[in-house]
């Protein structure tokens, strides 16, 4: 146990130490619609640290204690750009930029395109309208076989 003056000249030997992150975001991510997201502010410095969130420049939440923030089910309208400012009493740190891309296919119609066309004579197929992100790999199959892309195809 430390003495009343050894006690006060340990705590002034004690150096606040602004907030500073341990890792900062990579390039975008891509995540499926309706999945979990958890973005996390590993931060450090003196305590307490508070952070908040923000999605394309706008406050998404206030300053707690919390350094995750979790989307139970992603929406489009989750994608953009996120950031983390972590603060204590010594000052306030904005994260580097996080984005977050959402991938999602909607439905489509299977319409039948069937089209007759005289014997050496090109055909042209419609890729069917789809929205959707990414942009889909699109296959073609001839009577069941996949057709192998080549110069002439």
């Amino acid at each position: 146990m430390l003495s009343g003056n050894a006690t006060r000249r340990f705590k002034r030997l004690q150096v606040d130490v602004a907030p500073y992150f341990k890792t900062e975001p990579g390039p975008p991510e891509i995540h499926l619609e309706g999945n979990r997201l958890v973005l996390t502010c590993l931060a450090e410095g003196s305590w307490p640290l508070e952070f908040k969130w923000m999605l394309n420049n706008t406050d998404i939440t206030d300053f707690s204690p919390e350094y995750k923030y979790t989307i139970s089910s992603l929406q489009r309208s989750n994608m953009g750009i996120y950031q983390c400012v972590v603060r204590n009493r010594m000052g306030a740190l904005l994260q580097r930029r996080a984005e977050i891309q959402v991938a999602y296919m909607g439905d489509y119609i299977d319409n039948d395109q069937r089209k007759t066309v005289a014997q050496g004579r090109a055909a042209i197929l419609n890729s069917p309208a789809v929205s959707c992100f990414p942009r889909p790999q699109v296959t073609w199959f001839r009577d069941g076989y996949k057709i192998i892309p080549s110069n002439r195809v």
